[in-house]
């Protein structure tokens, strides 16, 4: 597993993405490139939605959105056969976070977008969970 990653198959090596760009990547699970960690930074509490595209749709994949010191905050499952997954309302203390893309099956390009929405909502920055 994960022999032929492009070395971001570890969370020490993830790719840093950008609030509300664009970031483009590859996974293929019978090629050995099955795992992708991308990392984002919050500078504020925020409800984040993630945005994810797969050019072959019928890939099998799972993405976990971690803390900083790895604990699952959020897990999320592509609907195998839907070329774009929407995962709104995840509400996030300011903090480092990662997600970590795993394939099991199938292969594909895909395209990761993130948007926040400062705040929490309009509620106070206490009202959000910290991650666990």
């Amino acid at each position: 597993m994960d022999t032929n990653s492009g070395g971001d198959n570890v969370r020490g090596k993830a790719v840093e993405l950008k609030i509300g760009q664009t970031h483009d990547d590859f996974l293929a699970a019978d090629q050995g490139d099955n795992t992708d960690w991308k990392k984002f930074i919050l500078s504020e509490p925020s409800i984040v939605a993630l945005d994810a595209y797969w050019d072959q749709p019928s890939i099998a994949v799972a993405i976990t959105v971690r803390d900083q010191f790895g604990g699952q905050v959020f897990a999320l499952n592509h609907s195998a056969g839907t070329a774009h997954d929407h995962f709104p309302g995840m509400k996030l203390r300011e903090g480092d976070y990662y997600l970590e893309v795993i394939a099991s099956r199938g292969a594909s390009v895909y395209t990761l977008e993130l948007d926040t929405e400062s705040g929490g909502g309009g509620g106070s920055d206490g009202d959000l969970a910290p991650p666990e």
